[in-house]
């Protein structure tokens, strides 16, 4: 599609909450034995294939230096599925169940994760991401919602299979309904809280009042957890950290905003707007942010309910964010795409992958 400026300034929740499930009747379908491709033509200039075999891929995050990409797939209650997280081989276009296993690798390291009560009896994944320190394994950070809490895994991308062992755990704040998460250069985490669960009264009610009803919050191993200064968004959704470690690019969902601000809370904000609730960020190789998201209203969600209802919104929007100056391009506009309730735009060589919150496809999209 051709590429057009947008105005900038200077999912249940998940869609429906945890309760909800999938599947879009647009752009889905029962998964098979085996998962695999198939394409579609969305436009003249533009392609859209799918990767099927994933349910429910709310987020998606390259291994650097691997062809893996991870895959968070959240639980369904109408496929009758677990949460489980995919590993996807990028030549081969193949999802594999890489947790939980019955043969889970287990090397807990207490020392480093010394709040945590052993690993998990249940798995429901949301956000993740990978810290790649050179001359480290990589580490995968996923939340879990079925004990509200960080999933600590080292990587071994080394063989056919991705395997992931599992290290340790992070419980999360009582407080806090985690979202996004992004490793922090030094060592900490920072990760976004939609809403504050203790409150009273409909958190998804809340959220579409257009208040700030989130925050971002960081952690490390000696302080543990704590809220960024002036960082409050409304349903805050996916994140970013900068390279220099000093700022955070996070999506407020239910303000249609991605928003800049400083880790410290020091400083000036500053935020893009998009035409869509935004979801996951991604980085790009060129240092731009790529987000996409959900174009519906609250009704709409309702009724749809993350796939489980009817008339689920289809078709979907990429955008591209230059994080220094928060100007934003539409790289990719899919009205007509069968795709439904994106949530995750994760560029892979010359393509991009999108992520959804219903269904069990992933989209390949190339082309402008």
């Amino acid at each position: 599609m051709h590429k057009r400026s947008i105005t900038t300034a200077s999912t249940c929740v998940m869609l429906l909450l945890a309760g909800c499930s999938s599947q879009s009747d647009a752009g889905s379908s029962e998964p098979g034995p085996s998962g695999g491709a198939s394409q579609t033509a969305t436009a003249a200039s533009t392609r859209e294939s799918y990767i099927s075999g994933a349910v429910r891929p709310e987020d998606l995050v390259s291994v650097p230096g691997t062809p893996w990409v991870l895959v968070s797939g959240m639980a369904s209650a109408k496929l009758g599925t677990a949460g489980h997280l995919y590993s996807v081989n990028t030549d081969v276009g193949l999802p594999a169940e890489v947790w939980p296993t019955t043969n889970q690798q287990i090397e807990w390291d207490p020392s480093t994760y010394p709040g945590c009560p052993g690993p998990p009896d249940a798995t429901e994944p949301h956000g993740i991401n990978v810290r790649a320190d050179e001359g480290q394994p990589p580490v995968l950070y996923a939340i879990n919602h079925k004990r509200e809490s960080v999933e600590v895994f080292r990587i071994d991308a080394t063989t056919d299979i991705v395997g992931l062992i599992w290290t340790g755990c992070i419980p999360l704040p009582h407080n806090v309904y985690a979202n996004g998460i992004a490793a922090l250069p030094e060592g900490g985490l920072a990760l976004t809280s939609m809403y504050d669960p203790t409150e009273p009264g409909n958190p998804f009610e809340r959220m579409f009042t257009g208040k700030d009803t989130g925050q971002v919050l960081t952690w490390h191993r000696d302080s543990g957890w704590a809220p960024v200064p002036n960082s409050g968004l409304g349903g805050a959704n996916g994140i970013a950290v900068t390279p220099d470690g000093r700022s955070i690019i996070a999506a407020a969902w239910t303000q249609k905003k991605v928003v800049r601000l400083p880790l410290d809370g020091s400083g000036e904000r500053s935020e893009a707007t998009v035409p869509f609730l935004p979801d996951n960020l991604r980085w790009t190789t060129n240092g731009t942010v790529l987000v996409t998201g959900q174009d519906i209203s609250a009704d709409d969600i309702m009724t749809c309910n993350g796939g489980e209802g009817t008339d689920c919104p289809t078709g979907y929007t990429v955008v591209e964010i230059n994080p220094d100056t928060m100007a934003s391009t539409v790289l990719h506009d899919e009205p007509d795409s069968p795709f439904s309730l994106a949530t995750t735009a994760l560029p892979v060589a010359d393509e991009i992958w999108v992520g959804s919150i219903a269904g069990d496809k992933i989209a390949r999209v190339s082309g402008t």
